[in-house]
């Protein structure tokens, strides 16, 4: 990139010369190609500009005697990749020869500070050495043997390791590759051994391996078979539980509906046994009001009948009545006399058996008393 700067600016000063000598009238320019960015330097009008120019072509002065002293302080501002081999010690104080690789540029809203404080060369005055230095400090740290495994670890550690070595150098780090490893001859013997004795180790190890993965995978197919022989004792008893459930189910279904039957047959002949004692307790009652009635109406026909019959007795019957009463009253042998009467001989009243029922007060005959119904009973 300087070398561009300076074969542009040698073009531009023989352009100028060129124009000198013929002494002829013109005009110098410059172009910023796609990629690059540029800083107008003006010596006779305010020095460097801080605004980037973005590509294109620009006019730098009129020539007629002489050119024009103004310049453009290119950049190229795409990503650069520089490669440096680098000789350092590892942490057991051996040699290495490493070939590592920056990929880099300036950061573009920070051009005018770069060219003020670094210049166009900023790669060799800051990158180049600080990018030396973290290698030499990262690699200083780990050994022979971390090289082969912690390739990308070593890498990262290296590109922050420069990063913040060149924080506020207005450039942009964005990776640090290792290309290659050169090791001493006799480390590389070992090396090779220790490579060829992993090699070694790492087919028996695949074979080991593999020996294990195939007795595995026969362990695993007697255990699917025993599992599949299992699966199907248990469906096969499940199957035979679930026959012996529905057959228990049916049974139990077949005893209830009996018990159902049972259970309403009973209660059909319990309510017949109800209606029947209903039905025989209303026909004693009916009957017993009938006999109730008849005998009611037999006392009042032989009530009446009496009573018509005392209706056509004298006075005199009467009284003869009453004394045949009034003996009889006193017993057999026994004499009563009231009154005067009693001077009066006893075979003037003869007793008359016939006479004695005129005088008899009538009775009124005793109705007997009605059974008490028979209470009906109902079956369960």
């Amino acid at each position: 990139m300087a070398m561009r700067n300076g074969t542009l600016t040698r073009l531009v000063m023989g352009a100028c010369a060129l124009c000198g000598a013929l002494g002829s009238t013109g005009c110098a320019t410059t172009l910023v190609e796609p990629g690059h960015r540029g800083l107008y330097f003006a010596p006779s009008d305010g020095g460097l500009r801080r605004e980037v120019l973005p590509p294109g072509k620009y006019l730098l002065g009129w020539c007629f005697i002489y050119c024009s002293s103004n310049r453009i302080d290119d950049f190229d501002v795409t990503f650069s990749t520089k490669t440096e081999r680098i000789h350092t010690n590892s942490v057991e104080g051996l040699d290495l020869d490493l070939t590592l690789s920056i990929i880099y540029r300036p950061i573009v809203s920070e051009l005018y500070t770069l060219d003020t404080e670094i210049g166009p060369n900023y790669y060799d005055e800051v990158i180049g050495n600080e990018f030396r230095s973290a290698c030499r400090g990262v690699f200083a740290r780990h050994s022979y043997a971390e090289l082969q495994k912690k390739n990308e670890g070593i890498e990262n550690e290296v590109e922050a390791e420069l990063r913040r070595r060149t924080a506020g150098r207005h450039v942009e780090i964005s990776s640090v590759t290792l290309e290659s490893v050169e090791y001493a001859p006799e480390i590389a013997d070992q090396i090779r051994k220790k490579i060829a004795g992993e090699q070694d180790a790492a087919r028996q190890r695949a074979a080991i391996a593999w020996d294990a993965e195939r007795k595995q995978q026969i362990l695993v197919a007697e255990a699917d078979q025993k599992k599949l022989a299992l699966e199907r004792e248990k469906e096969q008893e499940q199957l035979e539980l679930q026959r012996e459930g529905e057959t228990a189910r049916f049974k139990a279904d077949q005893e209830l509906a009996a018990l159902e039957t049972r259970k309403k047959v009973q209660a059909a002949e319990a309510q017949m046994d109800r209606l029947g004692a209903e039905t025989a307790a209303a026909k004693k009652i009916i009957e017993a009001k009938a006999e109730a009635e008849a005998a009611r109406q037999l006392a009042r026909a032989h009530a009446e009948e009496k009573r018509a019959e005392t209706a056509g007795v004298t006075p005199m019957q009467v009284m003869m009545h009453a004394y045949d009463a009034l003996g009889q009253l006193g017993g057999s042998g026994t004499t009563i006399v009231l009154g005067d009467w009693a001077h009066v001989p006893s075979f003037l009243f003869p007793r008359v058996p016939s006479l004695q029922g005129a005088f008899t007060l009538p009775m009124t005959p005793m109705v007997p008393a009605l059974p008490a119904p028979a209470r009906p009973t109902t079956g369960s």
